[in-house]
């Protein structure tokens, strides 16, 4: 008897908690129905701008232009979203189709950020920089981080290959792993260090993403990865050409 009792009460319970489960389905998240398949570009650009941890994501670009650009949304694919547009009925398949391009898209732009030596645009330069900055009373980047995020031998390093003529690709490698492990360290970013560099919409991007009760490693890889770039933009190329 206690077994058939059993059965009804564990079908209420699963039903209970898919009523209630939380809407992790972009469909379901954004209410994909088929006036937003019809307009497609305008759908696709709002869910990864919302999805999007930062910009660099989607290269501070459009983000169906990116897609494109970037080859994760293939010509075919293109072809078939542009021709939703121009339906009068939006089809039970042209949906799934798109729902599942969707996921697709937003799926493949999630990253972590990562220098190869070819990042490094002026290695030297950048060393010395550090160092000059370094010795400044105000609070910087470069003051922070040789003081307080490199360790003794990091910080000798730094200042060793500031006072070289030029690095050797051997010196740039080791520089560039430096930085690289920098970039997995909880204390790298504090945002005061880093106001009087600038204070802009895409510092403030990683100053409220830094505020989180709970950081993964991914958000701390692109927290540290951007504020790198927005500390010395001129010695290294733009972020989305960095490895991931």
């Amino acid at each position: 008897m206690k077994k058939l009792l059993f059965l009804p009460i564990l079908l209420v319970m699963v039903s209970c908690s898919s009523l209630f489960a939380p809407k992790s389905d972009l469909v379901e998240k954004y209410n994909v129905d088929k006036e937003a398949v019809k307009n497609w570009d305008k759908t696709i650009s709002k869910t990864v701008k919302a999805e999007a941890l930062i910009e660099d994501w989607y290269g501070n670009d459009e983000p169906v232009f990116y897609l494109r650009k970037m080859g994760i949304m293939k010509e075919k694919e293109y072809s078939f979203l542009t021709s939703l547009s121009k339906k009068e009925t939006i089809t039970q398949e042209d949906t799934e189709k798109f729902n599942s391009l969707l996921k697709k898209y937003n799926k493949k732009l999630e990253r972590e950020f990562w220098l190869k030596d070819e990042n490094l645009k002026d290695p030297k330069g950048l060393a010395e920089k550090m160092v000059k900055e370094a010795n400044l009373r105000i609070q910087n980047p470069s003051n922070y981080i040789l003081n307080s995020v490199a360790t003794g031998k990091e910080k000798e390093l730094i200042s060793s290959y500031a006072k070289k003529e030029d690095l050797t690709e051997k010196e740039t490698k080791k520089l560039r792993k430096l930085f690289n492990s920098f970039l997995k360290r909880e204390e790298f970013f504090m945002a005061q260090n880093w106001y009087n560099r600038e204070i802009s919409s895409r510092l403030m991007e990683i100053v409220e993403i830094s505020k989180r009760d709970r950081i993964t490693n991914l958000e701390r890889n692109n927290i540290n990865a951007k504020a790198l770039y927005i500390a010395y933009p001129e010695y290294f190329s733009e972020l989305e050409k960095w490895k991931d």
